[in-house]
């Protein structure tokens, strides 16, 4: 599978300095689960990043989290600027939210919709 398909590494935000410009610069959309931030960029080409704090418990349940996000944005990559810099952050428990995600409650397809309907 070619083409479009991929999420290669080099399409990847892997510096920290890198998150931290986008979510400082970025535009921002909320949901209950996630915060999507994008920042258009004269370099670099198209970019996504996710970040996910260590809080959530279990790493496999981090991992799946990490997987379903990084397939939504596989999907909707057509939906950003070419050289756009997207920042996918789950929402910290600090944040007065419902603790669903870091307990390992959480509806992994209303994660996924959510993020879908940010992306619009």
């Amino acid at each position: 599978m070619k083409g479009n398909c991929g999420f290669p590494k080099k399409i990847r935000v892997k510096k920290g300095s890198e998150f931290d410009q986008i979510i400082k610069e970025g535009s921002r959309k909320s949901g209950e689960y996630v915060v999507l931030y994008r920042l258009r960029s004269a370099d670099g080409g198209q970019k996504f990043g996710i970040k996910i704090a260590r809080g959530t418990k279990g790493a496999t349940k981090r991992n799946k989290i990490k997987r379903i996000i990084r397939e939504t944005l596989r999907k909707n990559k057509d939906k950003f600027d070419p050289n756009e810099k997207v920042v996918v952050l789950l929402r910290s428990p600090k944040k007065g939210m419902n603790h669903a995600v870091h307990t390992g409650e959480i509806d992994f397809g209303k994660l996924q919709e959510e993020l879908e309907n940010l992306i619009k």
